[in-house]
């Protein structure tokens, strides 16, 4: 397949979206999710280079957890392990989760997920152990995403979620479902319990913990999706525009705790620790489906206490160019605006942000290669720096 071969229907910060194969009404369609080598941060879009690979180690690690996923065995494996059961409630947490609807499907018929495949140098679709050279493409079920309605009220903006009901037979749930194990360095959740004393309670927790602390149970958030910015959701809040009933919501909300727990549990086999990250789902006619993709770029993982994600890039702009951070954070204070984003941030700033340097482009692009050796084992990335190695360049930074 080549770029020019099939349309762009769509082309986000990181991620472009093509069509293979037309939705009809008989056939729901289907995608190419094309993972390029840019970044994004602080929610303002495309920033001004590159990481070299970065396409290609996101969509084969999304690639290989999917199908890791699509397994019953292996779900019901997860439940005669042990340690992975100490970050996730112990018992209690370990008893409650499988006596839930999420997982009795996930048991009997494994996750079903939008993933179709990853799509080779010649255009076929292969699975991950049949790719024979690194492809950034993942071919998936086309999903109709609805968005929705801005509408202006006494000069504040506001969103209109009506379209959103669970008479409307498929749609992109408007929700970024987040889970989180710990509060690691940047975790927003912190910030939250710090002002909002009742929060605490409100998602499980008996006290504050300390930036970089497990969390005694994990616990689960929820964000808009389809807005120009996340903007975080009380329960109740979320229930009510996601366009789901109340008992379709709580298995949308066990499944993402048992993904979470999933891949907690396949880190860890990995050396690897798993503090939190971000699930999106679909809605179908029968099901509700794992959708967009599971990468460095929605999780927050850590080898030897250091970050592999996308906080090092987050935590090199806070340092370099604290103005443009500072930009960003009241900006996002403000709420919903009618202007984008890059055009905020240049009323205020008179700039965009600046590029990173040569050096620390070099290790970020290391990062992404070996977390995904170190992930899929895949001899595609033999070539990647040793993991004790990037992390001891991020730890010089």
């Amino acid at each position: 397949m080549t770029d020019k071969a099939y349309p762009l229907v769509y082309k986000g910060s990181v991620k472009n979206i093509r069509m293979i194969q037309e939705p009809k009404k008989r056939s729901p369609g289907r995608y190419a999710f094309e993972f390029t080598d840019d970044y994004s941060v602080f929610d303002y879009g495309k920033m001004p280079d590159r990481i070299r690979g970065k396409g290609s180690a996101i969509a084969m690690m999304s690639a290989y957890l999917f199908e890791a996923m699509e397994n019953p065995a292996a779900w019901k494996a997860l439940f005669r392990r042990g340690r992975v059961w100490d970050r996730a409630g112990g018992k209690q947490g370990k008893d409650r989760l499988r006596k839930s609807t999420a997982c009795r499907r996930l048991t009997s018929q494994g996750l079903a997920t939008h993933y179709l495949g990853l799509i080779d140098e010649n255009g076929k679709c292969v699975r991950f152990d049949k790719l024979r050279a690194p492809s950034n493409k993942l071919l998936v079920r086309a999903v109709p995403v609805v968005p929705p309605t801005q509408v202006s009220i006494d000069g504040r903006v506001v969103w209109d979620y009506s379209v959103f009901h669970p008479a409307r037979p498929q749609f992109l749930i408007p929700l970024e479902n987040v889970f989180r194990f710990g509060v690691p360095k940047g975790s927003s959740l912190l910030q939250r319990l710090l002002k909002q004393p009742g929060y605490g309670q409100e998602i499980g927790l008996e006290s504050i913990p300390k930036e970089g602390e497990w969390l005694p149970r994990p616990v689960l958030e929820f964000f808009s999706k389809l807005e120009p910015m996340d903007r975080h959701l009380r329960l109740e809040e979320a229930l009510n525009f996601c366009g789901l009933t109340g008992d379709q919501f709580r298995e949308l909300a066990d499944m993402s705790l048992l993904i979470a727990v999933f891949l907690c549990d396949l880190f860890l086999e990995k050396g690897l620790d798993l503090w939190d990250g971000k699930f999106e789902f679909v809605k179908t006619n029968t099901d509700i489906l794992l959708a967009d993709s599971i990468t460095p770029d929605e999780l927050r993982i850590t080898f030897k206490g250091t970050q592999l994600s996308k906080e090092p890039l987050r935590q090199y702009y806070k340092r370099e160019d604290p103005r443009f951070h500072e930009a960003m954070e009241a900006i996002k204070a403000e709420g919903p605006h009618s202007g984008s984003i890059r055009n905020q941030l240049k009323a205020r700033l008179g700039r965009g942000p600046k590029k990173v340097d040569a050096d620390f482009r070099n290790i970020a692009e290391q990062m992404y290669l070996s977390l995904a050796h170190r992930v899929t084992g895949s001899p595609l990335f033999a070539d990647a720096m040793d993991l004790d190695a990037v992390v001891d360049y991020l730890d010089a930074y």
